[in-house]
């Protein structure tokens, strides 16, 4: 590239070189004052990024210098003096960039002028001077991190890393300092950005460019809270190299709100190796889970507590909002256990600590001896049952099949399975899996997806714990033959007899509704009628009342997977203008769907209602949606 800049920059100099007016002009009536020639004698004057004092010289015959005046295109050209006859001294300013950049420097007398390009190089790492002024705006865990660089227009990458993440990553580390460490992340992120971003066919500038920022700039961030933070910054080039040393700050983010939400630890079952608990609460707030062994976290204050949740590899997995029962496998049988919960915000507990104390049971090897399958619900494509076992520590594998499989597939058909999962790298042996697939004791299952109008039957073997294998016979139920589909008599209706226009929703709520300028806004409320579990609801952009295209059952499967479900109020964002459906259906206790219901819309501004009439506030700040197209 350099080599192609410095050719036509040659080619350059050598068209105006050419184009230079040696030669007096053919102007009889040329004043006495002005020259009659006039020629810069340079083609071509050369900066260094950092700036300097530059200068040209030219030739002048005739005229006086008195009337010389010397102008550039760009700001970064300035200063100039011509009071030597025959030199135009001027000033360049740094060169904040990391490529070339080009102007042009003209002088003129009378009639007559000439001109001068002016080249300076980009900068780099060994000529390269920056500051940066990092503030932060601190909201609890909410943090905005500003950057003004000096000179504004360079290239920076600026983000976080936690003290104590750093701390951590120094004692694996010897020999390296915080400083280098960060280097090291900034090059390997701009690396992965570049990598990555070339499979989406992006080129290496355009990807440094997606990560790092220029000119004054903010960033906010959602960290946890009461914890300490270093920011770092440094200026890169276009490229993403590392142009300057890496600007340290520190910050430290602030609380979050205590939660009311009263948790309640249930504990459902108990045995060697799996605890069941349920945990009831009182709102949805987000609250964390986890089962610690009693050695583990007896002695530790609720701070060490809530720290030791924090370190736990995938804690993300534990978090919940609302009712919950769950089933966890333990390492030991015969240990005490702890079960503990907690309201949980950006890595700070929001309530006090709950603790259940529990004791796993131990096995005596007794295998598999008595088997009760008792079916709680069978739909058209569902069963339910309840499975209890004896002894209630033996392990046991649980499943539905068809009537003609034998013993033998079904056999087979597991066995397989699991070894799928160690020969994948999930489990080192066949028993780690049999113990995560397998259950024990009194046990709830569910089967879905089944077929109306079908024969099946649930099966049970017996698994020895140690090895894997299978220690029992298969126990089949009788034949379970599921029923007919049929249509729902319960139903749900949607009321959308009011919509709003989004810049004046915004006007009066700016905060709630920032993003819906140009949108019609309509409030959806459902009410329920009869036996109704589910219901699925969604807006499409265009007109899908022909019921042929798409079908009932292709809509039924798309607002199951993407659609709205059992929320009983929701805003929706629709275009004005263009043509709309409201979709929607419900489902029964028997898993019946109800009639898929179809109702076009258009939306025009001069039907909006004032905004005065809009009385949701309460109900659906955090339940927008936009519409969308049918399978998307």
């Amino acid at each position: 590239m350099k080599k192609f800049s410095i050719l036509m920059l040659a080619l350059l100099g050598l068209c105006w070189s050419c184009s230079k007016p040696n030669d007096v002009p053919d102007t009889p009536n040329t004043p006495v004052n002005d020259p009659t020639s006039l020629v810069i004698n340079e083609n071509l004057v050369t900066v260094k990024a950092v700036g300097e004092e530059c200068a040209f010289t030219y030739t002048m015959e005739g005229g006086s210098t008195e009337n010389l005046v010397v102008k550039s295109e760009d700001e970064w050209i300035h200063d100039f003096d011509i009071s030597t006859a025959g030199v135009v001294r001027f000033i360049v300013d740094a060169n904040p960039l990391t490529t070339t950049r080009l102007s042009k420097i003209t002088i003129s007398c009378g009639k007559l002028k000439d001109d001068v390009v002016v080249s300076q190089s980009g900068v780099t790492q060994e000529d390269f001077k920056v500051a940066f002024d990092v503030t932060y705006d601190i909201d609890g865990p909410y943090v905005t991190m500003s950057v003004v660089p000096d000179p504004e227009q360079i290239r920076y990458y600026a983000w976080y890393y936690s003290k104590k993440g750093m701390e951590t990553a120094l004692e694996q580390s010897p020999g390296v300092t915080i400083e280098m460490y960060l280097k090291r992340v900034v090059e390997v992120d701009i690396s992965n950005a570049i990598y990555y971003g070339s499979y989406a066919g992006y080129t290496a500038e355009e990807a440094v460019a997606e990560l790092t920022l220029v000119g004054p700039a903010s960033q906010k961030f959602e960290l946890n809270a009461e914890t300490d933070f270093y920011g770092f910054v440094c200026a890169v080039s276009d490229g993403g190299t590392i142009l300057s040393d890496i600007t340290i700050t520190e910050f430290r983010t602030g609380s979050v709100a205590p939660s009311d939400n009263q948790l309640d630890i249930i504990i459902n079952d108990v045995n060697t190796d799996r605890i069941s608990y349920s945990v009831t609460t009182t709102n949805k707030d987000q609250y964390a889970t986890l089962i610690f062994s009693a050695e583990d976290i007896e002695g530790l204050s609720d701070e060490e507590i809530v720290a030791k949740f924090n370190e736990t590899e995938g804690y993300v997995n534990y978090l919940h909002f609302g009712d919950i029962s769950d089933t966890i496998i333990v390492d030991r049988e015969d240990t005490d256990y702890y079960i503990v919960a907690f309201g949980f915000e950006y890595g700070m507990a929001t309530t006090e600590i709950v603790k259940e104390k529990v004791h796993t049971l131990k096995s005596d090897g007794s295998p598999l001896s008595n088997v009760n399958i008792t079916l709680d619900k069978v739909t058209h494509y569902r069963i339910k049952a309840t499975v209890e076992a004896e002894p209630k520590t033996s392990l046991y594998y649980v499943d539905w099949c068809y009537t003609e499989e034998s013993a033998e597939e079904l056999k087979e058909l597991v066995r397989e399975s699991a070894q799928w999962f160690v020969d994948e790298g999930y489990y080192s042996h066949i028993s780690d899996c049999m113990r995560v697939i397998c259950s024990k004791g009194k046990t709830s299952v569910e089967f879905v997806q089944l077929s109306p109008n079908t024969d099946y039957r649930l099966f049970v073997i017996g698994v020895d714990e140690l090895t894997g294998e299978f220690n029992t016979d298969v126990i089949f139920t009788d034949i379970i033959t599921t029923p007919a589909i049929k249509t729902s008599e319960s139903y749900i209706e949607i009321k959308y007899d009011k919509y709003f226009d989004g810049y004046d929703l915004m006007d009066v709520y700016p905060e709630e509704f920032s993003d819906a300028d140009g949108w019609a806004v309509v409030p959806l409320e459902v009410t329920t009628h009869g036996d109704v579990v589910d219901y699925f609801y969604d807006i499409y952009i265009g007109d899908l009342t022909d019921a042929n295209e798409p079908t009932d059952s292709q809509l039924i499967l798309d607002l199951s997977q993407y659609g709205r479900k059992n929320e009983p109020i929701a805003m929706s964002y629709c275009y004005f203008y263009e043509p709309l459906t409201l979709v929607y259906y419900s489902k029964d206790g028997d898993d019946n769907n109800s009639p898929v219901v179809r109702i076009p819309l258009t939306l025009t501004p001069d039907g909006c209602s004032p905004v005065s009439e809009f009385d949701y506030m309460d109900e659906v700040m955090a339940k927008s949606m936009c519409i969308r197209n049918f399978g998307e």
